[in-house]
């Protein structure tokens, strides 16, 4: 079973966007430089509340108030609510737009792209991630946020390339090389997964996301036996990962041992009820 895209702290790490390229003056009203700060420390539930008093109460000039918006929406998106960071996003595209200007900061499209991802708005969210990558193609978040969101669309072949730049961008990260192995499953390519996975193995060799990796692309090469000795040490690294647990027994069940198999897939049902694929195969072994 394929673990979701890793997307490098993508809700974790993103910084502020400074909005038209034009920082608030040094001596900004006290809660907007608060938030800034609790922001930059990672303190983004704080960084929140003071943007509110900021926004609340401050006389804020356009791009002053794009910026304090812009950093609110980052501040949401650390703390992964969605709905939150896009408004945020909007209110400040919406400045932009009613006074004539034109949003040039590529940080703004990436991140608002990444809150349209996440709230399954994929046709939004592209326009967003490739408006971001035309004016940053190095960007990494961007890419790695496009590659999952031509897989949400189906557009397999787009999202092995997105992932290609996110390989040569962070070739010692782990995720680069998990990321591109799952496309390539999609386009049908398993063997180059299998490197792909093997690659990420070498980086991480007791990383229980990298062993399953490679224990899934192995099975899905054909190699089952090969594969079992790798699902059994991802299990032992995260046995409470619905997704690990359904990859060994998968593995099982293509070298002929059903019984323990059909255990295993009832674990992961249970461990992620509401992974299609674990439930498909949980109904087809206990309700044949």
């Amino acid at each position: 079973m394929r673990l979701t895209a890793l997307l490098a702290a993508s809700v974790l790490l993103l910084p502020a966007a400074p909005a038209l390229g034009q920082d608030m003056a040094d001596g900004e009203p006290s809660a907007c430089a608060a938030g800034r700060a609790a922001l930059e420390l990672g303190n983004s539930a704080d960084a929140i509340d003071f943007f509110r008093t900021c926004l609340d109460r401050a006389e804020l000039d356009m791009n002053a108030e794009i910026g304090i918006y812009a950093a609110m929406g980052a501040a949401h998106l650390s703390e992964q609510d969605f709905q939150a960071a896009l408004e945020a996003y909007n209110f400040a595209f919406a400045i932009v737009e009613t006074n004539g200007g034109r949003v040039v900061e590529p940080s703004l499209y990436r991140n608002r792209g990444i809150a349209r991802s996440e709230l399954g708005q994929l046709d939004g969210a592209l326009d967003d991630l490739l408006r971001a990558a035309a004016a940053a193609p190095d960007d990494t978040l961007t890419q790695i946020n496009l590659g999952v969101v031509y897989q949400g669309l189906g557009r397999d072949a787009d999202a092995v390339v997105a992932f290609d730049t996110v390989v040569r961008l962070e070739p010692d990260w782990i995720g680069a090389w998990i990321n591109r192995a799952g496309a390539l499953l999609d386009v049908g390519l398993t063997g180059a997964a299998v490197e792909d996975a093997r690659r990420a193995v070498e980086l991480a060799p007791e990383d229980g996301t990298t062993l399953n990796m490679l224990c899934w692309t192995l099975i899905q090469d054909g190699r089952a036996e090969t594969a079992l000795p790798l699902c059994e040490m991802a299990v032992a690294a995260e046995p409470d990962i619905g997704a690990i647990v359904h990859s060994h027994a998968t593995a099982l069940e293509a070298v002929g041992r059903a019984d323990e198999a059909r255990r295993l897939f009832r674990r992961a049902w249970r461990l992620a009820p509401d992974d299609p694929e674990i439930t498909q195969d949980y109904e087809r072994t206990h309700n044949p």
